[in-house]
């Protein structure tokens, strides 16, 4: 039993309730008592909490006359946080009690979309899409994966005066040359074994909207002239088919690879990559802009108690440490994975570290293989200046490894490489990757 001035309250009773409550001087503000679930919404312990005054949690503009349901920002913590703020007088005029709940998100006017920036670079970048978006002109977006290249293309149908019209996206490397010709284009009955009817392409599906094209770098030179053809004159053939189809489509692509390197190689002809980028938008990785890691993954929570119903989850001030110490070569694929992951291991409101530590250390021993450093198709010799070509094999282990870390499972990375589940476990053993 705590004694507050002339009144006893029996603490563990409001331990016991599913409100969360601070109890404070009126005098000069300090903090007398904080229950068990104040110290999860603010996320500091409870000595942490009564070592303070309510000005210092809640800022200069607290006031013992505060208004029911009052939204305050919480000062202390590293991440911008709101709290919902009821004072309830007692019969000693020494103290009051203040029963507190998570307030409303302060990242919303960071949200372009669906998008989340608050660093200058994600500002601008939006501001560019909303001009962009109103042009009727090809855009080819760029950026690693995970930077959100599908979502973007997303934003530019919607604001764009297409958005009546379908949004249609074909992935580029997830079909065979012939396998994309066919879909893109469609094919005649007879066409070729098994075409025992006529089939829409992608490129009519999507007449008087946009079609989006990712990964438009692993475009087969022999493909390309027919996408040149479809993009500057709007015409199509299906194929065994010699008619001259009309369509009205605006064309997006995307590549995470650098497309100019690819037009000098010869890989990727120089007229398509100027007919695709009329307009480019280039989205930063999130090592980039730092700032963004933890709106992202504020905003990211919400949706995961939405999703899973399990109660809003606050990252400690070590999670968040630890958050934005770390690169995130998956960017924001990855940091939603972690954060997937570590939502569902919490067994209290707090979400620790211990997650993201683990996260991080078995991505720091793909980080050390040889195979994970370079993203690029050539080795180097550091000894005498010369390089090679990677084999095959080299590649293929190189891609793997990139799955398993940004997508967390076997599951995920196999669907992401276009293999099933039992291939993919069957390269794993060709290769020697460990994964649990």
């Amino acid at each position: 039993m705590e004694r507050f001035s002339g009144l006893e309250i029996d603490c563990r009773f409001l331990d016991a309730l599913s409100d969360a409550i601070l109890i404070y001087d009126r005098k000069n503000y300090s903090i007398l008592y904080a229950s068990l679930q104040a110290a999860d919404i603010l996320g500091l312990t409870r000595e942490e909490i009564m070592s303070k005054t309510c000005k210092e949690i809640f800022g200069e503009d607290f006031s013992d006359d505060i208004k029911p349901q009052t939204i305050l920002e919480f000062k202390l913590s590293p991440i911008r946080k709101t709290v919902k703020v009821t004072k309830v007088d007692t019969p000693d005029e020494d103290f009051s009690i203040l029963i507190i709940s998570p307030g409303p998100s302060l990242y919303d006017e960071d949200v372009f979309y669906g998008m989340v920036g608050v660093s200058r670079k994600m500002k601008e970048l939006f501001e560019k899409i909303k001009v962009i978006s109103q042009i009727d002109s090809p855009v080819l977006i760029t950026g690693e994966t995970g930077t959100g290249k599908e979502l973007l293309a997303d934003i530019i149908h919607k604001l764009s005066p297409r958005s009546d019209g379908p949004l249609v996206k074909v992935n580029c490397s997830a079909f065979p040359e012939n396998l994309l010709e066919s879909e893109l284009f469609g094919y005649k009955k007879g066409a070729f074994t098994g075409a025992d009817k006529d089939k829409q392409g992608k490129f009519e599906v999507a007449n008087g909207g946009t079609l989006f094209l990712d990964e438009i770098g692993d475009l087969s030179l022999n493909l390309q002239p027919k996408i040149l053809r479809a993009v500057e004159k709007g015409e199509i053939q299906k194929l065994g088919d010699t008619d001259v189809i009309r369509v009205d489509v605006r064309v997006i692509s995307a590549t995470n690879k650098k497309i100019e390197e690819e037009v000098s190689k010869g890989n990727f002809r120089s007229d398509l990559y100027f007919r695709l980028s009329v307009f480019r938008i280039d989205i930063p990785p999130l090592r980039e802009r730092k700032e963004d890691i933890i709106p992202i993954a504020e905003l990211f929570l919400e949706k995961l108690n939405k999703k899973y119903g399990l109660g809003r989850r606050f990252l400690t001030r070590r999670a968040i440490q630890e958050l934005l110490d770390w690169d995130y070569p998956g960017n924001v694929r990855e940091l939603e994975n972690i954060l997937e992951r570590a939502y569902l291991m919490s067994n209290s409101k707090n979400i620790n570290e211990e997650v993201i530590v683990e996260h991080k250390r078995i991505a720091g021993a793909f980080s050390s293989h040889s195979a994970y450093k370079s993203h690029s198709s050539v080795i180097r010799n550091s000894e005498n200046g010369t390089e090679k070509l990677k084999s095959k094999a080299e590649v293929e282990k190189e891609r793997i490894y990139d799955a398993l870390l940004k997508y967390g499972s076997i599951s995920d990375a196999a669907k992401s490489l276009n293999l099933s589940r039992v291939t993919l476990w069957r390269k794993m053993k060709k290769y020697g990757i460990n994964w649990k």
